[in-house]
């Protein structure tokens, strides 16, 4: 089990980059979509809080299988985020 500040580590670090390759989409698309990049990087940086958040209420007097479980399913649920995000930003992959 990777620990609390490795995982919110590599939240930020994967969020900036779907944010930055939004960015970019943002910049070189039409206002249409300029506008969609635009939404989707704030519901990115939404989601980046929300997983924060979920970091840190990680069921401290759980046994250390539901700890672990927790994080498991943080990391499960970030790597669907990951690639949700990336499909509406139009990554092939």
């Amino acid at each position: 089990m990777a620990n609390r500040r490795e995982i919110k580590k590599e939240i930020k670090r994967k969020t900036d980059l779907l944010i930055e390759d939004a960015f970019i989409e943002s910049i070189n698309g039409d206002k249409k979509e300029a506008d969609k990049m635009d939404q989707l990087i704030d519901e990115l940086i939404d989601e980046r809080y929300a997983m924060l958040s979920k970091v840190s209420s990680y069921p401290r007097n759980g046994s250390r299988n539901e700890i672990k479980k927790h994080f498991s399913d943080l990391q499960k649920e970030l790597d669907n985020k990951v690639t949700e995000y990336d499909k509406k930003i139009g990554h092939v992959g």
